[in-house]
């Protein structure tokens, strides 16, 4: 008993079939070499400033007064986003800061889900962030914040839609113009990070 007859055979051969079967080989051995690589222990443990970093399955780890805190990008990925000193500095001073944005945004979802995710990991470690949107028409539980509430007592982080990324400060309000969603992912970690104390 013949498994594959000719019609089979002449079907396996159509490019759309054979494209198919290439990619499915591809993911499975990539799959394959990522668990082998995990299992070995691989190149996956970094420091950096006395803070050790691990790749785990969802994000890269380290430890910070003993909380665990996972992140997209390693702080030496991050160095080549241009930041003032002065915004280093009112980043690592701040106790209390607010992070804002228009609700109407394009990268709306994005920017919610930084906000969310500096408010939870920050509290951790005793700093906190009082979420609110530019334009709270919609949304009358959540305060309307834009740059002029900024003081130096709680200052602004204002996520802006943007053609380039960029980072600007003036009168304690840091904008944050946003090019590419993506780059709200780096930005989110390079925050934490200067606000925690482990990028200067």
């Amino acid at each position: 008993m013949r498994l594959l007859n000719k019609k089979t055979l002449i079907k396996l051969k159509e490019p759309k079939i054979l494209v198919s079967i290439f990619l499915a080989a591809i993911m499975i051995l990539s799959t394959l070499g990522f668990i082998l690589d995990s299992q070995s222990g691989g190149n996956s443990k970094l420091e950096y400033k006395g803070y050790k970093f691990e790749q785990m399955y969802d994000g890269i780890q380290t430890k910070i007064n003993g909380q665990k805190f996972i992140f997209n990008y390693f702080p030496e990925q991050l160095e080549r986003i241009n930041i003032s000193y002065k915004v280093k500095s009112l980043l690592k001073d701040a106790s209390v800061l607010s992070i804002t944005y228009d609700p109407n945004s394009e990268y709306k979802e994005v920017f919610a889900e930084q906000q969310f995710n500096l408010q939870e990991k920050l509290s951790e470690i005793e700093k906190y962030i009082i979420p609110g949107l530019t334009n709270n028409t919609d949304f009358e539980q959540i305060p309307q914040i834009n740059c002029k509430n900024a003081t130096n007592a709680i200052p602004v982080i204002f996520f802006e839609e943007s053609i380039t990324t960029n980072i600007t400060m003036k009168n304690n309000c840091i904008t944050i113009q946003i090019g590419n969603m993506n780059d709200v992912y780096q930005v989110g970690d390079l925050l934490f990070y200067q606000m925690a104390g482990i990028m200067e």
